[in-house]
């Protein structure tokens, strides 16, 4: 979860509807913006309220994990950011990519009967195809301490198979292909909110341990064996769970458990190819 700078001018602020307390209180809606994350950091900068929910139909500049771009479109995609304000560490924020995965899978079970599995560390997947991506952007104030964190989700609700581009169609797919009708954008948007609101508040209770016991039910991979980048370096492991402050736990190929904060997994290479011969996974909304 990388932080952001601070030196963003505020924004003005985008219409906004206001109903209940929490995560979901405050929803404001834009046409079109360059990134619901950027945008959602500078009105955080600007005091928008914790639980603050940024909803744009598309995006000219979304980027997922490492920068890289983010496919949308503006009747098929759902380009939304949320602002938590937590009592938590910067260190231990870094779960709320985890945590709002938790959150999106439960939503998405809600709306549309779609059973999505979580591939570590910030997507969703169904049958091996993305239907949504998380990038967590940690925004801290002139001392350095955490002032809050935005959560930017992508979700690919009704973007036909032939409408995604031709490297994402057989890696990407749409909640209203996998359920067979369109779902709606703002009931979405209304019950994601309450199934968050719900999961913060037990993470701000009892960390870690609110959440892990489901995040673990629905991984996908655990006990495999995968291909996992983890900065410059390629490794065959296989992966066990989480530890104790959200870090991957893996064993490796010589039988040694460690754990991993941040990198990528793909598919194990077979006997006669070697891992850096493989593509990596990073196909679908955000990546």
């Amino acid at each position: 979860m990388p932080p952001v700078a601070s030196n963003h001018p505020s924004a003005p602020r985008p219409p906004a509807i206001e109903r209940g307390d929490g995560i979901g209180r405050i929803v404001m809606k834009v046409a079109s913006v360059d990134s619901t994350n950027r945008r959602l950091v500078e009105l955080g900068r600007a005091g928008a309220a914790h639980g603050t929910i940024l909803v744009a139909r598309d995006q000219t500049a979304g980027r997922g994990k490492g920068e890289r771009g983010w496919f949308s479109t503006p009747d098929g995609s759902l380009c939304m950011s949320v602002l938590v304000k937590t009592r938590r560490t910067l260190i231990e924020a870094a779960q709320l990519t985890l945590l709002a995965a938790v959150a999106v899978r439960e939503a998405v079970f809600a709306e549309t009967g779609v059973d999505a599995g979580i591939k570590w560390p910030n997507d969703l997947l169904v049958d091996g195809r993305k239907i949504c991506g998380i990038l967590a952007e940690a925004s801290c104030d002139d001392c350095g301490d955490l002032d809050f964190v935005v959560v930017g989700i992508g979700l690919n609700l009704s973007v036909p198979d032939d409408g995604f581009p031709d490297i994402l169609r057989e890696r990407a797919v749409s909640l209203s292909t996998l359920s067979g009708r369109p779902v709606d954008r703002d009931a979405f948007v209304a019950t994601f909110g309450s199934v968050f609101d719900r999961w913060v508040t037990l993470w701000e209770r009892h960390g870690l341990s609110a959440f892990a016991g489901t995040w673990t039910a629905h991984a996908l991979q655990l006990g495999s064996v995968v291909r996992l980048t983890d900065g410059d370096e390629d490794v065959c492991a296989t992966l066990i769970g989480l530890a104790a402050d959200g870090a991957l736990r893996i064993r490796d190929a010589a039988g040694a458990v460690r754990d991993v904060h941040s990198g990528e997994i793909g598919a194990a290479p077979a006997a006669d190819r070697i891992a850096s011969q493989l593509p990596k996974t990073h196909m679908g909304a955000f990546s």
